[in-house]
């Protein structure tokens, strides 16, 4: 993913909500979520190319949410590539792992190493961290209210797309905050993911992103509920011309 914004504790009915844009190459193939091979209690995409995903959800009332953006290649990394492992597996290991701290204590940094620059976002309801591996291991705690998360650390002002990504995404936090239902909300997310008002001699600095070879995939929202209950919505292409589905989980 290349856009991942949060409402941490905004709503009382749906106290983690997640919106999220998947950039990729478009010939990189790639699975609508659905519950994941041999983890039925995981909704998530499937890469077709490495086996991992991109962005994914637990269902069994756990309510975790994990998604990886890469991250830019830091100053201290300049080399880092893709790593000999694939970052869409980090997504898997983190929705599998017994608790968001059993997972961040297993991950040292010379296994980060391993991987390409990734930002990891992990969130239950009442808490949401990212981890990066930029220059080592990093653990970002999150507060309350709206954060925007792209290519470099949460709420980056050197991002170009994050400033006017936070605004249309602030302005939705006053219905969220009234607590209207998940139906309502999504044709609203998905006019601010299927936004194309940034600049427009940079199309990677708009959230809908559209290039010949690259560009916004598919596109997420998910809403958890104070229990633990997981509604997963997603547009399988870009969201400025892709109708949001609900995804069901296996019965």
């Amino acid at each position: 993913m290349c856009t991942l914004a949060v409402y941490l504790g905004v709503s009382r009915a749906y106290p983690l909500i997640v919106a999220a844009n998947r950039d990729e190459f478009f010939g990189r193939p790639a699975l609508a979520p659905a519950p994941f091979p041999d983890r039925p209690r995981v909704l998530a995409g499937r890469d077709l190319q490495a086996g991992g995903t991109w962005l994914g959800a637990r269902v069994d009332g756990v309510g975790r949410i994990a998604g990886l953006l890469n991250r830019r290649p830091e100053a201290q990394r300049p080399g880092s590539g893709p790593g000999e492992l694939s970052r869409g597996l980090l997504c898997l290991e983190a929705l599998d792992a017994p608790s968001i701290d059993s997972f961040v204590a297993a991950l040292d940094a010379r296994q980060a190493s391993r991987y390409g620059g990734f930002n990891l976002f992990l969130a239950e309801p009442g808490r949401a961290i990212v981890i990066d591996n930029g220059a080592a291991v990093r653990i970002t705690e999150l507060e309350a209210g709206l954060s925007v998360l792209t290519n470099l650390d949460v709420n980056d002002p050197r991002c170009p797309r994050l400033a006017g990504a936070t605004k249309l995404f602030a302005r939705l936090q006053p219905r969220i905050v009234a607590g209207e239902a998940p139906e309502k909300l999504v044709p609203e997310f998905a006019g601010v993911l299927g936004d194309h008002t940034g600049c427009v001699d940079s199309p990677l600095s708009q959230v809908c992103v559209h290039t010949p070879t690259y560009g916004t995939r598919s596109s997420s929202v998910i809403f958890v509920a104070a229990d633990g209950n997981a509604r997963y919505f997603h547009a399988d292409g870009a969201p400025c011309a892709t109708k949001f589905e609900e995804v069901r989980s296996a019965p």
